[in-house]
């Protein structure tokens, strides 16, 4: 493997990165207003529904998986598993980094331009 991070700093500085990916990449994949995947298609509806900005309603809904997913395998494992810091951080941080680049770039707005139908159909 290319990157095996031992070091804590190297695990965060990891985890980091891959939400600026991940965040990057639910904005492109948002962009075109086209079938989307089902997580992110509940996102962005909430999200138009709402009026709220869909990183914001991404962050919430994101946590609200974790603390289901915490409460089933409390009951299920009487442990806590498949729930780590990684997966909390993730949670915590992609939502607020697409409002970030949704407000910072445009590019968004380009790759909208390219879709087959503005309405979504």
């Amino acid at each position: 493997m290319f990157c095996t991070p031992t070091m804590l700093w190297e695990q965060f500085l990891c985890i980091g990165l891959g939400c600026v990916a991940l965040a990057f990449g639910i904005v492109i994949e948002l962009a075109p207003n086209v079938v989307v995947v089902p997580g992110e298609g509940v996102v962005r509806a909430i999200a138009k529904v709402s009026g709220v900005r869909v990183g914001t309603v991404k962050a919430v809904f994101d946590i609200t998986l974790i603390i289901i997913a915490a409460v089933l395998s409390l009951i299920f494992f009487h442990g806590l598993r498949g729930v780590g810091i990684g997966t909390v951080i993730s949670a915590v941080l992609v939502g607020p980094i697409i409002n970030i680049v949704n407000r910072v770039f445009t590019f968004q707005h380009r790759i909208q331009a390219l879709a087959l139908s503005r309405d979504g159909r």
